[in-house]
């Protein structure tokens, strides 16, 4: 049995971690890219998202490098990733690919339902094995989250321009070739290291602002144009709501905590849409834009894919959001035919706008105090 499984962000980082220390073997697909895209395009309805695509182009070249299995996290609820791992199943099989389709929903489901999904995975393995290569694959997600975060924190306010976006080149690099949890964690522990050794302003205090949207989009740096990178490099200190720890915290683990504790944006974001689901992370959206505007970010970037149905939803009250809590928020939609020049115009735009509205502020408090 050989396993593959989609790209989204950094989480062929912990999945690496789980299957090896189960010890499974798996075809990773290369990094999503043009290629990736087209296969998937190719082979899908015309008005499926972007992320249904790209993880199709996934599958078919894991497949075409000698995958017999496909490891997919679908889910519930008025998303059409609910019904995204039947849906593809059908379409690889009706271009002649026969595979055994795993479809777990991590939203929905108890350690021991997990663990009898990935039965078929883990059959003549130890369950101490596959208990210890979750725990090992939860600690990594976590670990290569915060490595980004710092990133994000280091890259806006490095004095040598590039030094971040090398450190962050070197370990995707490398961990591609590190082995097991403990290689892959010393890969994580180093490039923590030399992104601590950069040389930065610690005076600069530069915009801040929060992604916010469909997590795909979010957190898949060849759909969203490399987003994070580009305003780090603006000179802007991005918070990214949408990282696979936060998800993995707000559906899995705190599924299975025996005291529930509620998830903020979600609760805040009924303010505006009273229900309890509106699909995807809809509610979140509106929650974490809320949320942006009591931190005093200085803006919000919304990020979906074209046709994606919770964030139609929850675009449509953030004219309120911007009116009430005095926060810019603009709304980037992505689908194969996204260009990168006008996608950088926006953005730029957009940083030009709230850095004049910062000085504004700056100089309207100033002159109230010279009056007083």
């Amino acid at each position: 049995m050989k396993v593959t499984f989609p790209h989204m962000g950094n989480m062929y980082v912990p999945i690496k971690v789980l299957l090896e220390t189960i010890g499974v073997d798996y075809v990773m697909p290369p990094f999503c890219n043009k290629k990736t895209v087209e296969y998937g395009v190719t082979h899908s309805p015309e008005f499926v998202c972007l992320p249904f695509k790209t993880m199709l182009g996934d599958f078919i070249h894991g497949i075409q490098n000698g995958a017999d299995t496909i490891l997919f996290c679908g889910g519930v609820g008025q998303c059409r990733l609910g019904y995204y791992g039947d849906l593809q199943s059908e379409i690889l099989k009706s271009i002649g690919y026969k595979v055994e389709f795993i479809s777990i929903d991590l939203t929905n489901m108890t350690v021991k339902e997990v663990m009898e999904k990935l039965k078929i995975l883990t059959d003549g393995k130890s369950s101490s094995k596959v208990i210890k290569g979750i725990i090992y694959a939860v600690q990594t997600i976590f670990m290569v989250d915060k490595l980004y975060q710092l990133a994000n924190y280091t890259r806006c306010r490095e004095i040598n321009k590039g030094y971040t976006d090398n450190v962050m080149k070197e370990f995707k690099n490398r961990v591609q070739n590190a082995k097991g949890y403990k290689g892959i964690k010393n890969e994580i522990i180093l490039a923590k290291r030399m992104l601590k050794a950069i040389k930065i302003d610690r005076n600069s205090q530069p915009l801040k602002i929060a992604i916010v949207g469909e997590i795909y989009a979010a957190t898949e740096s060849y759909i969203n144009l490399d987003i994070e990178r580009k305003l780090g490099n603006m000179g802007v200190e991005v918070c990214n709501k949408l990282g696979v720890a936060n998800w993995i915290m707000e559906h899995f683990i705190k599924n299975i905590l025996p005291i529930k504790s509620k998830n903020m944006p979600h609760e805040a974001g009924k303010e505006f849409m009273r229900t309890d689901d509106i699909g995807g992370h809809g509610l979140e959206t509106i929650g974490n834009a809320i949320l942006s505007g009591k931190k005093e970010y200085d803006g919000v970037i919304h990020l979906y894919p074209f046709t994606c149905m919770p964030e139609i939803i929850a675009q449509s009250t953030f004219s309120e959001i911007q009116g009430k809590y005095n926060i810019p928020i603009i709304t980037l939609i992505l689908d194969e035919m996204t260009g990168e020049a006008g996608y950088v115009t926006r953005l730029e735009a957009f940083i030009d706008m709230l850095r004049m509205k910062r000085n504004f502020c700056k100089s309207s408090n100033q002159t109230e105090t010279d009056a007083t």
